[in-house]
């Protein structure tokens, strides 16, 4: 319960262990909200507050998880967001509070998944975060390790004992020429990013560190394992976890029908368009033509909804687009050959899902979870926001 709510969570860190995270408050109404509005104006206009505070639910909200929304601001401002969260289901009450935490601006983020047995770090990887994670590459951060490594030392001189599979969110910024790891939050559960340990020897060691007492030759051999996967010097490109359906599905532009990729798609196509077609390797020539005949029949499919799209977008009235149709089309060629890529070149990039051995838990949570989840929040009229292809579910406004 500590770990999993992010103010308890900060004020155990500070507060018990004595370690470096961010300041935290719980907020329990809109009054009290407005409250530290005006509390953190004072302490800004003394210097006591050198940074702005962010405001959000400390639940799961899938609807204002990345609002950003900042403190201190107008009483205008801060009312009309307080409005807008009620008007939505997620007003800030006794029963389900908020929390405004320091804001670290102009740092990097990142996404450390970890193993515990007994207060004793079994196992750690690192990987660039990103607001829907849903691409991992392996990278050793060590400003996070010797935070992770502090957070041990703390846990065995505290009253507590910890053991399972925990995700944090850290923030990396450079304080006095320093790289400084500062927690956001902690997830206590199994998380998509195990699937970074994903060759064989990897998975194998991951069993015996999951299974057995903690042996220091097994983890320094985990260390060495994710060094060759994914911090090799040479010419080999490291391994990247991914998901099939959500690369496939980046390679459709946004539209009225279709909106599947984030805010910033227009403009990281703009960015795809000036960097030009990547390489196109004999071996992804030769992989594409095998698949063909399902290209051409996933077209003809196809074409009457992307005709639709096509004409509904000619009567569209007041939008202007950065991009025009043939250059939305010449970016659809480059994420393709991009899409190709990674399935012709299956060493250096894993599904997450599909194991050659066995892939019925890929074609069953794809095409047959996935789909009947949506089918089912189809029939039932619930508003849903997006599809998760890592965990393999709907992700519904308001729910988990």
């Amino acid at each position: 319960k500590i770990l999993d709510d992010k103010h308890s969570f900060g004020c155990f860190l500070r507060d018990e262990l004595k370690l470096r995270s961010p300041r935290t408050h719980k907020v329990h109404s809109n009054e009290e909200a407005r409250k530290y509005n005006t509390q953190f104006k004072d302490e800004m206009a003394s210097g006591e507050l050198k940074r702005t505070m962010i405001l959000k639910n400390l639940n799961y909200d899938p609807i204002h998880r990345l609002d950003l929304f900042q403190l201190p601001t107008s009483e205008a401002k801060l009312d009309a967001y307080l409005s807008r969260v009620q008007d939505d289901g997620n007003a800030i009450t006794e029963s389900e509070p908020w929390q405004v935490q320091e804001f670290l601006a102009r740092g990097v983020e990142y996404s450390a998944m970890i193993v515990v047995r007994s207060n004793q770090l079994v196992t750690m990887t690192c990987s660039a975060s990103s607001a829907s994670q849903l691409n991992y590459v392996h990278v050793e951060v060590p400003s996070i390790r010797v935070w992770i490594e502090d957070f041990m030392t703390g846990l065995r001189a505290s009253k507590y004992t910890l053991t399972g599979q925990l995700c944090f969110d850290f923030m990396i910024l450079t304080e006095n020429d320093e790289q400084v790891a500062y927690p956001i939050e902690c997830n206590p559960r199994v998380h998509t990013q195990c699937s970074i340990y994903n060759s064989d020897d990897a998975r194998s060691t991951l069993g015996s560190l999951l299974l057995e007492s903690p042996q220091v030759h097994t983890q320094n051999k985990m260390i060495r394992l994710l060094k060759r996967d994914y911090e090799n010097d040479s010419s080999k490109p490291s391994i990247n976890a991914y998901w099939f359906y959500n690369e496939f599905f980046k390679i459709v532009p946004n539209s009225w029908l279709f909106l599947y990729n984030g805010s910033e798609d227009t403009d990281d196509r703009a960015k795809e368009l000036t960097e030009g077609l990547p390489m196109f390797s004999y071996q992804a020539m030769a992989f594409a033509l095998l698949y063909t005949p399902a290209a051409i029949l996933s077209l003809f499919l196809l074409l009457p909804v992307m005709i639709s799209l096509y004409v509904s977008s000619m009567f569209r009235v007041g939008e202007e687009s950065k991009m025009g149709d043939i250059e939305h089309l010449q970016v659809v060629m480059i994420r393709m050959v991009h899409f190709v890529n990674r399935l012709a070149y299956l060493n250096e990039n894993i599904e997450g899902d599909f194991w050659l051995y066995d892939p019925i838990p890929f074609l069953a949570k794809n095409h047959v979870q996935v789909a009947s989840r949506l089918l089912a929040t189809i029939r039932t009229g619930v508003e849903w926001k997006k599809l998760d292809f890592a965990i393999g579910k709907v992700v519904e406004v308001g729910g988990d």
